[in-house]
């Protein structure tokens, strides 16, 4: 039963803890979205180029 009543101590503790905080050093994780979002849409922008039509003859229009 000391094992029950110490994960009982450690649930509450760690009970107490929740919500009464900042989050520290987070600066990492928006670097990497930043990064994710713009090579993501550096990669659009080059396969956009690379489908893009090619020059047709120049004819009369109608």
């Amino acid at each position: 039963m000391s094992s029950l009543s110490s994960l009982v101590v450690l649930a509450q503790a760690a009970a107490g803890e929740v919500g009464s905080g900042r989050i520290q050093g987070g600066w990492g994780f928006v670097w990497v979205s930043y990064g994710i979002t713009w090579g993501a849409l550096a990669l659009y922008s080059l396969s956009l180029w690379i489908r893009r039509p090619k020059n047709s003859p120049v004819g009369p229009k109608e």
